[in-house]
């Protein structure tokens, strides 16, 4: 469709450009199909045109396509090395390089390829300059247009080259197909300007045939005049008439005179004619070529005069009626009287199969009698005497319609419909077919290129729009590049603000917790103290009451005030553990040998259907705490996961080796070594509103009377006191975890041990100074008015426990809730601080 006369190269060749793209993306794996490929289809393209597959043709179809893949090696190393690969061509410098080398590297097809067609004459030598031009262009441009169009669909970086389908790739078929709609009206409007002359011509070589069969016709019409005058006309007179008429008619073969000779009158003729043509018979031929006398028929018309006779001698005597063109002609004639056309014949005169026709004409009742006069015509002196002036120009063949056959032809190849031209007419009673089309001398001369440099600069057009489109989308990948890495940038920036934001929220939160933790402490560490010194007054008292009492109730008066006072002191303890100034007793502990201790917690406090694991690694630090103090923080801990589960559950405890640093969220403000110990229960969970006041005292969430609300506040106080923190996480599922961590160090580590059952913690140590006395159990009511035994003269009183806040400088541990946050649920259980029985040493 693109291709342009009288060469018919493409100007644009599309595989030149597949063949280079798919070297640059594959590289060398490609070089054999792009030989294959280019071989068939050149192979292809010379049988379309010549119909035939010659030596020649298969070695001008190898040589173009390794001179095609020599390009391809060319061009695909050359942009390899030139831009590289993967190739975005995104850059002013790259998409130069492109335009700049494409040219360049497609000489080589153009040169390799002509060069081997000069060679073997495909190609004249007259002809190598336009050819190489249109082929190197061709080329050019089918790498400019394609190349780009097949890194869209194969190209690397992928992503890239995928998002210019539509901004790229789109835009330039839009393009491409504008021009090439141009191109082929352009084409178009120059074939028919180009065949204008050509059509005019060829009407008028037609109106010249018919003209010069009509000469024909009235040559025979003239020569019929004489024959039917009154005169008869001797065989000289018809040479001399004859003679004459041919100098004005020279396109005749020769002019015969054939009378009517009816089958009885055949002899008599047969002798008459002897006496000037001695051995004269009526013959015909047969299916051989041989002349015979002719069989016998109602009538003949038998040659009798023929001129020129030199060289007709042996068609005298030829009966006209023996063949059945020529029999049909002449009843015709003198059917209708008018000059009749045989259809195709080979003249008797002629020795090769030269084709030709005989137009005959009635004379009736002449001086000669009836019969016919005849002009033989061989078709091709006919036809190159009309048309030698042309010949140059368009090339003719005349055919008869009512046979299809063929009366004269000198096409060189198989016209073209679009540029052939055809006309009828009628002559002698027959239809004939004039055919015409230009030949290459004529279309050359009248070549015109404005279609060419449209489709020229319609494709290099595309190509420049699809260098800026190239280079407008990279430009804008680029920017889109930038602006997502500043807007991952902004989003990073902007989260690490939001933590920071929240973790100096949460930061200013746990100040004005602790706070308002430390101001609750203070006070209430000051009522303690004051009201530890009454209930030493108190104690002591009751116990020189006890040595005086006279009667038994007295005696229980004085044991119920010394029980009351007992409780006031746990009450008071458990005051000052939260305000931070008890009296604590830091010692190394190795929480392995605790393993057991911390599961008899299930004896006095878990009810049996609690499932108790305690964990303990082989790799856990020692400890620096009061284990009395510890002890008692972990079972206030149980005592709160019991009443959280008030059907049954399970109660995990666990120990590991935690290193805080400055800058860690989890470090709640610590610094160094540590063992976290936590307790995990199943039960129901605590809001983040109970969470948030777990530790105050006398804060609970359970019924009235059934806990003090110092449980917690405990296990505050004794973190603080001891170095550490304590912290509650309660999660989505009610599930609660309570982590005891206090001061470790990177010594010894200890074993673990895993338990099924969790008892009462009991401590064996003493406080100095004090006389020892039994730790009741938890949950142990007793009751006010129980008896006690009176205390003798002499018994040391109870010590006094100090309210002021001693610790030690080593890091203590961290306590860490994380479950659903609660303090004291509203469940059933006694409380630490409710416990009777609990006194301290």
């Amino acid at each position: 469709m693109l291709a342009v006369p009288p060469g018919y190269a493409s100007p644009i060749f599309p595989p030149a450009g597949i063949a280079v793209a798919c070297m640059l993306v594959r590289g060398s794996i490609t070089l054999p199909w792009t030989f294959i490929g280019s071989l068939l289809l050149n192979v292809w393209t010379g049988y379309s045109v010549s119909h035939q597959l010659d030596e020649t043709g298969s070695a001008a179809a190898i040589v173009i396509a390794a001179a095609s893949m020599g390009q391809a090696v060319v061009g695909g190393s050359v942009l390899r090395r030139a831009i590289g690969y993967p190739a975005p061509l995104d850059n002013s410098r790259d998409l130069s390089l492109f335009l700049l080398l494409s040219p360049l590297f497609c000489l080589t097809s153009a040169t390799l390829s002509l060069a081997g067609l000069s060679t073997l004459g495909v190609v004249r030598i007259a002809d190598l300059g336009t050819s190489w031009i249109s082929w190197w262009i061709g080329d050019t441009l089918g790498v400019l247009l394609v190349l780009p169009l097949m890194l869209i669909l194969a190209g690397e970086p992928r992503p890239l080259w995928r998002s210019r389908l539509g901004s790229v790739a789109l835009p330039m078929l839009l393009f491409f197909a504008v021009f090439t709609a141009i191109f082929i009206r352009v084409s178009k409007w120059e074939h028919e300007e180009a065949l204008l002359e050509f059509r005019l011509l060829s009407q008028q070589t037609t109106d010249k045939i018919r003209a010069g069969l009509e000469q024909q016709g009235i040559f025979l019409e003239q020569l019929e005049r004489s024959f039917s005058s009154r005169a008869p006309v001797s065989r000289t007179d018809f040479r001399h008439l004859v003679q004459s008429l041919l100098q004005r008619f020279p396109t005749i073969q020769a002019v015969k005179w054939a009378p009517q000779v009816e089958s009885p009158q055949r002899a008599a003729f047969e002798a008459t004619q002897q006496r000037d043509l001695p051995g004269f018979e009526i013959r015909e031929v047969d299916p051989s070529g041989q002349q015979r006398r002719a069989e016998e028929r109602p009538s003949f018309f038998p040659v009798t005069y023929v001129e020129p006779l030199k060289g007709n001698e042996h068609i005298v005597g030829f009966d006209l009626a023996s063949e059945a063109g020529r029999r049909a002609a002449v009843q015709a004639t003198l059917d209708t009287g008018t000059v009749t056309a045989t259809p195709p014949i080979r003249l008797i005169q002629e020795q090769g199969e030269q084709v030709g026709i005989l137009l005959v004409y009635a004379v009736h009742d002449g001086s000669n009698g009836t019969g016919v006069v005849a002009g033989a015509l061989r078709m091709s002196t006919f036809m190159a005497g009309m048309h030698a002036p042309i010949a140059s120009a368009i090339g003719v063949q005349l055919v008869d319609l009512q046979q299809g056959k063929v009366l004269h032809c000198d096409f060189v190849s198989k016209p073209s419909s679009s540029s052939s031209y055809s006309n009828t007419f009628t002559f002698g009673g027959r239809g004939y077919r004039v055919e015409t089309v230009p030949t290459a001398a004529d279309l050359e001369q009248h070549q015109r290129w404005q279609s060419w440099a449209v489709l020229v600069i319609g494709v290099f057009s595309t190509g420049l729009l699809g260098a800026l489109l190239l280079l407008g989308t990279g430009n804008t990948r680029r920017v889109e590049t930038v602006v997502e890495e500043r807007t991952r940038d902004l989003e990073n920036v902007n989260r690490r603000l939001e933590i920071e934001i929240r973790e100096r929220e949460e930061a200013e939160a746990a100040l004005r917790q602790a706070q308002r933790m430390e101001a609750i402490g203070q006070l209430t560490g000051g009522i303690a103290h004051d009201f530890n010194n009454l209930l030493t007054v108190i104690g002591a008292n009751a116990t020189m009451l006890t040595d005086t009492a006279q009667s038994d109730a007295m005696r229980r008066r004085v044991a119920a005030i010394m029980q009351a006072a007992e409780r006031g002191e746990r009450l008071t303890r458990q005051l000052l553990a939260f305000s931070r100034r008890q009296m604590l007793r830091p010692e190394p502990v190795d929480l392995r040998r605790q393993v057991d201790e911390i599961a008899d917690m299930r004896s006095p406090v878990l009810r049996p259907d609690i499932e108790v694991k305690v964990e303990m690694p082989a790799e856990l630090w020692p400890v620096f705490v009061d284990l009395a103090e510890f002890q008692m923080a972990l079972l206030n801990i149980g005592m709160n996961a019991r009443d959280a589960m008030p059907e049954s559950g399970r109660l995990h405890v666990a120990a590991r080796n935690v290193t805080f640093d400055i800058d860690d969220p989890r470090s709640g403000g610590l610094v160094g070594d540590f063992v976290a110990v936590t307790l995990s229960d199943t039960g129901a969970g605590m809001s983040p509103e109970v969470v948030a006041r777990a530790f105050e005292p006398y804060f609970t969430t359970k019924e009235i009377g059934l806990g003090s609300g110092l449980g917690l506040s405990q296990v505050y106080g004794f973190a603080q006191q001891s170095g550490g923190a304590v912290s509650i996480a309660s999660g989505r599922q009610g599930h609660i975890d309570y982590t005891v961590s206090t001061s470790g160090g990177r010594r010894a580590p200890c074993g673990s041990v895993q338990c099924d059952h969790l008892r009462t913690l009991e401590s064996s140590r003493r406080h100095p100074g004090c006389r020892r006395r039994r730790r009741g159990r938890p949950g142990d009511d007793g009751g006010l008015a129980r008896d006690r035994l009176p205390a003798r003269r002499g018994q040391r009183r109870p010590c006094r426990v100090s309210g002021d806040r001693t610790g030690s400088d080593d890091r203590a541990g961290v306590v860490r809730h994380r479950d659903a946050g609660r303090n004291e649920r509203s469940r059933p259980g006694p409380d630490l601080a409710e416990s009777p029985s609990r006194v301290a040493d």
